[in-house]
């Protein structure tokens, strides 16, 4: 008997491809046959107009963040640099964050050259890698249209447009969180260690991007994992511990290699006060940003009262620097948060759908309350930690209600977390008119119009397209045009905001005159650095070669500026805010005179070395009182070498 496969006449072989390129098009964009039509296209789509929204004009915001892109600088020119995280090619001391995003950007612009579009297009890639993950997860445990609005919603919202439009450490972990939520899932689903263990790859990796901030996903790790696995309890035990051993592995070995080597063979670990990478972990990027601590190292006096008016509290998210950023589906989250404990309760859905939201319910809270009670220095992009498990939450609440609307009682919730996103969304649109003045009209008729048809009856026992398409837009108008918005406009500085101005202030414009009034210039030159004097830069471009500093000033964002615009290391005086103890005025008496150093320049000083304290006030005293200034555009040049 033949073992070969019969067929019958004119049907081709097994393996042939059936048509030409274009049939073969149609079927790769048609997808799994077993999914609806539409969801391919819809998915391409979704990643279409999020590359758009990342990407366009990319380079409006010039060097973004000068603090982060000259540490790139400095790591595409030098591999000590790259490894360490330094802050110039010459390496006196490192960014105030461990290195990994920046070995991304730093590899890419040795491949493109130093630009904007190298530095900042890696960023834009990791948010559409982001919503297309976070898609994955979603629709793999609930169905194609949540997946697709998880999606919609993580990529519109105003924080995450511009945190992938830029150059922070935020973007990459943010990936890295989401891509350690999938692992997890996929671990619960499939009872498979491996999937914990890339988990805990994925978190050590994000630690040594951002240190301590990517622990906010570590109790919705070992929640989800403790209640849903199903495998005994020592053995779930006994996978968390493997996890959390190959978390320690895939960030510990750069520690250890940072903490022991030679300290006068590396760069200063900046943001530090010992020179010590576990000071930094536990301190500045650690305890210091929930108790305040990080606050009191750079600030004082004016510059302070600008940050105790973000008072701890969860009413923070209604204000006006919060809520323009993240919460314009946070009422819907909320309400994901009580579904998922309703159906915990009632045991409702499969345990791989309750397991998802109960791990996205512990990251969104988690993310939430930390957040909410940070003292000190907190930047309202921090938000961006809580966007991915807000939005898969709001997803699942919007699919869920608006599938049951056939219920008196759906409605009724429905009408009030639609009437609730409707207040606060007219509230953050109404403290922006200066750029949209017709917008909170156009969104208190749109959102009353979305509220009626929620709580009146449908006429049909499921909803219309045309209704809930129309609630959709209403839901998604305010969060939309201030994500477009974003992409229009340029971004500078370490304080980055999305959207327009906020009552006509933007913390983080190029025109520094949208700043609070009043804003000190000391704060300036710690959030934006100074803006270098032509004259002064072509001064500086003209020292001899040997110097291994062209000129030193106090604070890394002026630093960077400077090391940027003249393609020189220069040299920051006492780290971000210039209250890094290094160099000491003998460490830096030394530089200078073994003509290490080939300038000072002074413009406006960071707060606490106009106040006269640390290191860097002990420097600028000698400086001026053992050379003789150059005044040059109002900055004082002083010229350390013959």
């Amino acid at each position: 008997m033949s073992n070969k496969t019969s067929r019958l006449p004119g049907q081709p072989a097994l393996g042939t491809v059936i048509g030409g390129p274009s049939q073969i098009f149609r079927m790769w964009l048609r997808g799994d046959p077993l999914n609806p039509m539409w969801q391919r296209p819809a998915l391409l789509s979704l990643l279409a107009l999020t590359s758009a929204l990342y990407m366009w004009g990319l380079d409006r915001n010039g060097w973004a963040n000068s603090y982060y892109s000259a540490a790139v600088m400095a790591g595409s020119e030098d591999w000590t640099a790259f490894f360490y995280g330094s802050s110039d090619p010459s390496n006196a001391i490192t960014v105030d964050k461990p290195p990994m995003s920046l070995w991304i950007m730093s590899l890419s612009v040795r491949l493109f050259g130093l630009n904007s579009w190298s530095i900042l297009l890696p960023q834009a890639l990791m948010g559409v890698l982001s919503v297309y993950l976070l898609y994955r997860m979603v629709q793999k445990r609930t169905d194609p249209a949540t997946g697709l609005l998880a999606g919609l919603f993580f990529a519109v919202t105003p924080v995450a447009t511009v945190m992938f439009r830029y150059n922070n450490p935020d973007a990459l972990l943010t990936l890295l969180m989401i891509g350690a939520a999938y692992a997890t899932l996929e671990a619960i689903d499939r009872g498979k260690l491996r999937w914990l263990l890339v988990a805990g790859a994925l978190i050590g990796a994000g630690f040594l991007t951002k240190q301590l901030q990517v622990a906010l996903i570590l109790p919705a790790i070992a929640l989800a994992y403790g209640v849903f696995a199903r495998l005994p309890v020592y053995r779930k035990l006994l996978h968390l511990g493997a996890g959390l051993l190959a978390a320690v592995v895939a960030s510990g070995w750069w520690l250890i290699i940072a903490q022991k080597a030679d300290p006068a063979q590396r760069p200063f670990i900046g943001g530090s006060r010992s020179n010590s990478i576990w000071e930094l972990t536990l301190g500045y990027n650690g305890l210091d940003r929930l108790t305040g601590e990080d606050a009191s190292h750079t600030l004082s006096g004016p510059s302070a009262d600008l940050y105790q008016k973000l008072g701890p509290g969860f009413t923070r998210f209604l204000q006006p620097q919060f809520s323009a950023q993240f919460a314009w589906f946070l009422p819907l989250a909320i309400a994901g948060v009580g579904i998922t404990i309703w159906f915990a309760i009632r045991r409702h859905s499969t345990l791989q759908q309750r397991a998802f939201l109960a791990f996205c319910a512990a990251w969104f809270i988690c993310s939430a309350t930390v957040l909410a009670m940070m003292t000190g220095i907190v930047h309202p992009y921090y938000a961006i930690s809580t966007v991915p498990a807000l939005s898969c939450l709001a997803a699942f609440t919007a699919t869920h209600l608006m599938r049951r609307l056939a219920s008196g009682l759906v409605r009724l919730a429905s009408g009030v977390v639609m009437a609730s996103c409707l207040i606060l969304g007219f509230t953050t649109v109404s403290r922006s008119v200066s750029e949209f003045p017709w917008l909170p009209q156009v969104l208190l008729v749109a959102g009353s119009l979305a509220v009626a048809i929620v709580i009146l009856p449908p006429v049909k026992r499921q909803p219309q397209a045309v209704p809930a398409l129309f609630i959709g837009a209403s839901i998604l108008l305010g969060p939309t045009i201030w994500s477009v918005n974003t992409a229009l406009s340029p971004h500078v500085g370490a304080g980055v905001v999305a959207g327009p101005s906020t009552l006509g202030i933007r913390s983080d414009s190029p025109d520094r005159t949208q700043l609070p009034t009043g804003t000190p210039l000391s704060f300036t030159a710690v959030m934006f650095g100074d803006v270098p004097s032509p004259i002064v830069l072509e001064r500086i471009k003209a020292s001899p070669a040997s110097v291994r500093w062209a000129t030193a000033v106090v604070g890394s964002e002026t630093a960077a500026n400077y090391q940027l615009d003249s393609s020189r290391a220069i040299l920051p005086v006492g780290g971000f805010d210039g209250t890094d103890p290094f160099p000491t005025l003998e460490q830096f008496q030394t530089m200078v005179h073994q003509g290490n150093v080939g300038s000072f320049v002074i413009q406006n000083l960071p707060p606490l070395t106009s106040d006269g304290r640390g290191e860097s006030a002990r420097i600028v005293q000698w400086v001026e009182s053992n050379f003789q200034p150059e005044i040059i555009d109002g900055t004082s040049f002083y010229r350390l070498t013959q």
